[in-house]
């Protein structure tokens, strides 16, 4: 993954695209920096990381009402997204999670053991907000 975003950056350089080549500079500086630190990680946990960093900095530009903020992160989230596994659509995920409930069935006391279920299985592909909503509406009903 650091080989396919290099050579990203350097496409992103040739063609002066300045947000591109900065959210690039920051994903090569944040896994040179662990790669140097010698701790255990995956480059795609960094590129996760960073993601969540951006969603998390764009709700609370949302709740501060700093528009031209909130534009800006969800640029670099854009480009941070095509490094990321595709995530399951809402219908998927709603099909998943129903299975799972019946197969095992769970009640709604169960929802930490289901969400440990279902997001062992599909961690990368699931965002753990929804399956945690999806999960809450159908052991409620």
């Amino acid at each position: 993954m650091k080989e396919r975003i290099t050579e990203e950056l350097k496409v992103a350089m040739k063609a002066r695209d300045t947000t591109r080549v900065s959210v690039l500079r920051m994903l090569l500086a944040e896994m040179t920096h662990l790669e140097k630190s010698g701790e255990e990680f995956v480059y795609q946990d960094v590129v996760k990381g960073y993601a969540k960093k951006l969603r998390k900095a764009i709700e609370e530009y949302k709740r501060l009402d700093v528009p031209d903020r909130v534009e800006a992160n969800v640029a670099e989230l854009a480009i941070v997204d095509e490094f990321l596994p595709k995530q399951l659509s809402d219908d998927e995920l709603e099909k998943i999670v129903r299975e799972v409930v019946t197969s095992e069935n769970y009640t709604s006391k169960d929802i930490g053991l289901a969400m440990r279920t279902i997001m062992g299985k599909y961690k990368d592909v699931a965002d753990g907000k929804k399956v945690q909503s999806l999960l809450k509406g159908i052991l409620a009903s």
